[in-house]
This record gives structure tokens, sequence and C-alpha cells, in this order.
């Protein structure tokens, strides 16, 4: 009867303890720490509150647009504020708008010259927006949105969806002025 017993307990799974040793510990530390390195680098300043709050002015350099659209009277107007068209952030406040013949830059095959001519029927606009920002020692950070010279920028008004390139960023005061540093 007792073999009977030890034929259960042959047939009986083994089911063998896992145990928690060093190596686990140091690979679940290792994936946190670059976990949490990722996210800070990421989001840091916008998570932690990093940074300085400042003012900005700013230009966006706006693709030639055709002149039979900037005809319209309410397409960009001083005031209006710009969002950004993608994640909806406010990026500011228009505070200037220029409005210039659009120019073409051609090499001229023969010679190898780089000449500008008209862009014919479009104009280039170059609008100046201010706003309230945080800065840390590399960046301007409106509302999530990094500003800095050179980056494209997508926007929209409640008129005109649109995107340019900063051109230029001057840190100001609170009315616009330019801070001399």
């Amino acid at each position: 009867m007792n073999s009977g017993k030890f034929s259960e307990q042959a047939r009986a799974p083994q089911k063998k303890a896992y145990r928690f040793n060093i190596i686990d510990f140091v690979l679940i530390a290792i994936i946190i720490a670059a976990v949490s390195l990722l996210v800070y680098i990421m989001l840091g300043n916008d998570i932690f509150g990093g940074g300085e709050t400042s003012n900005i002015l700013y230009t966006i350099e706006i693709n030639p647009i055709k002149n039979d659209f900037l005809s319209s009277a309410h397409l960009i107007t001083k005031g209006t504020k710009i969002i950004e068209s993608i994640r909806t952030n406010d990026l500011g406040e228009i505070q200037d708008i220029k409005i210039t013949d659009a120019i073409s830059l051609t090499t001229d095959l023969e010679t190898g010259i780089v000449k500008e001519t008209l862009y014919p029927d479009f104009s280039k606009v170059v609008i100046t927006v201010l706003a309230k920002c945080k800065k840390d020692k590399i960046k301007f950070v409106v509302n999530g949105e990094t500003i800095m010279v050179g980056i494209q920028i997508n926007f929209r008004t409640p008129y005109l969806v649109s995107y340019g390139t900063c051109t230029s960023l001057v840190e100001t005061d609170e009315e616009g002025n330019p801070i001399d540093e």
C-alpha cells in the first residue's frame, strides 16, 4: 500500500520555487533608472517646473502666401493669439506684421551664380509674436513648445493655418521691449 503513495508522488509535477537574487535586483534597478532618466530628459522642465519665467519676442517668417489669399482683411491681425496647430498650445500674441515681395533664390546654370528673383503673385509675411515662456540654459519653452531660431513652427489663427521658420528671438520685459544683457 505504501507503493501506491510513492507512485502518486512520483507522478505529481515538481514545482520549483523561483528565488529572487541579486542579478534580478540589479536588472530591475537599471531599467527603472533608465526610464526615469528618459522621462527627466524629455519632460524635465514641464514636470518639475524648472527654468525661470520670462517674456520673449520672436519672429516667424511664413512661407510665401499667394497675394489673392493675403488680400483678406482679417487673415492676420495685430493682437491675435496664435495657436500651435498640432498640439493646440498658445504660442503668444501677434505684435507686428510685415508683408514684402516674396523672393526666390535661383542659380544661373551657365555662370553658377545664385541670384534673387521675385516670386510672382506671392508675398513673404513676417509676424512678430510676444509670449510668456520658461527659460532654461539653452532654450525657451512657450506652453510646452520649444522656441528657438531656425525651427519650424506650425500655427493657426482664426483665419489662417500655416507654418514658418523662427528667424529671430529676443528676451523682453512685460511690454515687449528688448532687455539689454
